[in-house]
């Protein structure tokens, strides 16, 4: 077995009994009191190289081959290197530690020698900033290479401490400074970023006064900083896209038998243009000025409201009402549709194979099969006779009548197939299970 260290890639073999060298002892572990053989790494080309200790006591620190390759200094049990590697790498420092998950060996810095950057284990070389040369801040005027000015408070300013006080915040009683040539410090600047002006003094935000909410106590910023119409926030815009216009909030008074009126607010996240136009529906409308999907005339593009959405406009005939999914013009249009047409999912018809009305016909919408058969030829032979319907639509009513009489024999004939083959499959299970299969059927 073997034994992997995670720093260096490197195999040594575990604590044995066994050596290839039994009788040397300089092969054993120089660690006094440990009698395990020495450990080894198998380099390019299979050649071995041997630590001076066992596999436990080997230090994880390698080094170039032609140096020797491993630490001739033994780590303690239990610890990944050895004392000197342990060690902060600041001169002086006699703290110890190592980085959790760091797979190469690098330099460990105690908390008061590393930087302070966020996963960065490089030793901090600026003493104010606590930071490495990649991660100290520096001056933002052009031109100046010196670190930042520090605060009291530990914050980074974005100039150094000559050019500190040039560019200073104006808002009263601050004394930050800008880092270039706005005016106000982030404290007190607008939240927008392309907005220099100053927030707005009453309090309470993070924006200036026009690119606050207009709602009254609202606190946040609008939308679309960009927008000129823009003039409310994500809570209190029309969710509709690219619609800039404030949501909808009505109230309404009704009065009860106490004559005490109560009012109630319908509040809807869209704004009148795109809400339902149904009273006291919040959905979102199909379009602008229309119904939601609830109410809308199924009709496309239509902008009324189906029926039984809104009180129709005139007295509709109880077939109309079959049409409850559009509206009341749609639905007449429907209507006249069916009467003119004669359609077979509307009425029920009966007609023979010439052409002519016969008292026997297929009741579709009638009630049934016998509902509509009479009642359905009785009504197509009066519009023939108020010459409603021309020779073309009694041509084309015969032939979907024949298409449906070809489908009802298509039907039956697979009827048929099926029944055939479930005799079949019954016949051979039967043969299969050694019985007569016509003394007794399922």
């Amino acid at each position: 077995m073997s034994s992997w260290s995670d720093a260096s890639y490197t195999w040594y073999s575990t604590a044995s009994d066994y050596s290839e060298v039994l009788t040397d002892d300089s092969r054993k572990c120089q660690v006094e009191g440990c009698h395990r053989k020495h450990a080894f790494v198998r380099l390019a080309g299979g050649r071995k190289v041997y630590s001076k200790y066992c596999a436990e006591h080997t230090c994880a620190k390698t080094y170039p081959e032609d140096e020797g390759y491993h630490c001739p200094t033994p780590r303690k049990a239990g610890e990944r290197y050895c004392d000197e590697h342990l060690r902060c790498g600041e001169p002086g420092c006699d703290r110890k530690g190592e980085y959790i998950g760091v797979r190469e060996y690098i330099p460990w810095f105690c908390v008061q020698h590393r930087c302070t950057a966020p996963d960065c284990h490089s030793r901090a070389t600026d003493s104010r900033q606590q930071r490495c040369g990649r991660h100290v801040r520096l001056c933002s005027v052009p031109g100046c290479a010196r670190p930042a000015h520090q605060h009291r408070d530990g914050r980074l300013d974005l100039v150094c401490a000559v050019h500190y006080g040039i560019y200073r915040c104006v808002w009263p009683d601050c004394s930050r400074s800008t880092g270039s040539s706005m005016r106000y410090c982030p404290a007190h600047k607008c939240c927008v970023a392309e907005c220099a002006a100053s927030r707005d003094a009453t309090g309470g935000t993070d924006a200036c006064t026009k690119h606050r909410c207009t709602i009254p106590r609202c606190p946040n910023p609008v939308l679309y900083p960009s927008h000129p119409r823009s003039l409310h926030c994500t809570l209190h815009t029309c969710r509709a896209a690219g619609c800039v216009s404030p949501r909808t909030s009505t109230t309404t008074s009704t009065t009860t038998t106490s004559s005490s009126s109560s009012k109630t607010t319908t509040a809807s996240d869209f704004c009148p243009t795109h809400t339902c136009l149904t009273p006291h529906c919040t959905a979102p409308a199909r379009f602008a000025h229309s119904h939601c999907a609830r109410h809308a005339c199924a009709v496309a593009n239509c902008a009324n409201a189906r029926l039984g959405a809104a009180d129709p406009a005139g007295a509709l005939s109880p077939s109309s009402w079959r049409y409850r999914d559009r509206c009341e013009a749609h639905a007449r249009a429907r209507e006249r549709r069916s009467v003119s047409v004669g359609g077979l999912e509307d009425i029920g018809i009966g007609i023979g194979t010439t052409g002519t009305t016969t008292g026997t016909g297929a009741g579709v919408a009638g009630g049934g099969g016998g509902g509509g058969g009479d009642g359905g030829s009785a009504s197509l032979r009066d519009r023939f006779e108020l010459e409603l319907v021309g020779e073309r639509e009694r041509k084309r009513l015969s032939d979907d009548l024949e298409a449906l009489r070809r489908r009802e024999r298509e039907r039956e004939r697979e009827a048929e197939r099926r029944r055939a083959e479930v005799e079949r499959l019954r016949r051979d299970l039967e043969e299969w299970r050694g019985l007569d299969p016509d003394r007794d059927r399922w």
